[in-house]
């Protein structure tokens, strides 16, 4: 279950989704009992108020999708030597915010994009600043990165997905607040405005920032080797005593998706890694719950950058967890998400908490029974009885 072989399987061309069902609601949904490891049933995501009853609490991921891509058509330059030359075709796509006008940015074609090479793209001008492994550090003059995108750019869709203006609409979840993303948590997208009407249970809502590297494949040949990518994660500071009322009134917490189910499973570590001045804005009360919680775990390097923002009274911090079999899950108990591609740290994911041979039997079935997967695709409930 660690060789990276393990997590391969075939899947015909026909079964990955290029177009959302209308409305998302419809989409089907396998529900799983994990304690049985069983199919309970096979129905859609609008019947799922039939197997979430009130003793669940469900946790969503609340990051907007970043209009990331720009593409550039006959875009004139300014190299540092003041010569004018012109991109015929080319693209930034946008990673991540340093300051207000400046961000890290993947680019082609790359040797275009050189140090003190200055852009003309409508009314802003973008300076290349910095080479990273990553890409390219750009810097907008007069304006910010936020209007820069919002003018100029598109909603990226993932790579198996033929792209079209009209599916940009599909690619945002109905209750996108935080913008920050470069890809949708996409078992959301089922959660239509009218479906969560319907359910009547506890919601609550976490941002994590997806980065464009939850495409991207495990390159070692044992997974428990492979360096996960680090993402943002936004929190307001209450979710600690939130986590401790659901937990003690004997409540299971459902995570959608893995974006929601990683920054639920990094909160005993970021408790453990919490300076202590932050630990001091908690009761006692919460102090010896999560003191308790983390008491066992080992350090780590999976949080990193942590910062209380007292104006929002929240904590903003970047984390690596990454999730194998064999990992002690501690926060959730059930978790709802889509089918993943082979050979990702999603689909590891999903079988550390399914199970190895449990997960493989129900992509089995998946494919057997013509779901259809990825983005735009079918999705699965993995749930305690």
């Amino acid at each position: 279950m660690f060789s990276l072989s393990d997590y391969r399987y075939h899947l015909d061309e026909s079964l990955i989704a290029q177009e959302a069902i209308h409305p998302h609601h419809d989409a089907r949904m396998m529900v799983i009992n994990k304690e049985k490891w069983t199919i309970e049933a096979e129905t859609t995501f609008w019947e799922l108020d039939q197997y979430i009853g009130s003793d669940r609490v469900i946790f969503f991921n609340d990051s907007k999708v970043l209009p990331s891509r720009v593409i550039l058509l006959d875009t004139p330059f300014l190299k540092k030597d003041d010569t004018s030359w012109l991109i015929k075709d080319g693209e930034i796509f946008y990673l991540s915010k340093i300051t207000e006008n400046t961000f890290s940015a993947l680019v082609r074609p790359g040797n275009k994009f050189q140090i003190g090479n200055t852009f003309h793209i409508g009314e802003f001008i973008i300076h290349v600043i910095e080479n990273t492994d990553n890409g390219r550090i750009l810097e907008i003059t007069w304006g910010s990165t936020e209007e820069f995108l919002d003018k100029y750019g598109s909603l990226p869709l993932p790579p198996y997905i033929k792209y079209s203006k009209e599916k940009e609409a599909d690619y945002q979840t109905s209750f996108a607040k935080n913008t920050g993303s470069v890809a949708a948590p996409t078992a959301s997208l089922h959660f239509t405005r009218e479906l969560l009407e319907k359910l009547t249970i506890q919601k609550e809502y976490l941002t994590l920032h997806v980065w464009l590297w939850t495409f991207k494949g495990i390159q070692t040949a044992d997974v428990r080797d492979y360096v996960i990518h680090a993402e943002s994660i936004e929190i307001d500071i209450g979710i600690f005593g939130k986590i401790q009322d659901i937990k003690e009134s004997h409540k299971k917490i459902v995570a959608v998706w893995t974006t929601a189910t990683r920054t639920l499973e990094s909160l005993p570590y970021l408790w453990k890694n919490l300076p202590q001045d932050i630990k001091n804005l908690f009761n006692a009360n919460i102090c010896k719950y999560w003191d308790n919680i983390a008491l066992n775990l080992k350090n780590n390097k999976w949080i990193n950058d942590v910062t209380y923002h007292e104006d929002t009274n929240s904590l903003h911090f970047n984390t690596q967890i990454y999730i194998t079999p064999g990992f002690q899950f501690i926060i959730i108990d059930d978790l709802i998400t889509n089918f993943h591609l082979g050979e990702s740290s999603l689909l590891v994911l999903v079988s550390a908490f399914l199970g190895f041979h449990e997960t493989k039997e129900i992509y089995k079935h998946a494919v057997d029974s013509r779901y259809r997967f990825y983005s735009f695709g079918d999705g699965m409930y993995i749930r305690w009885k």
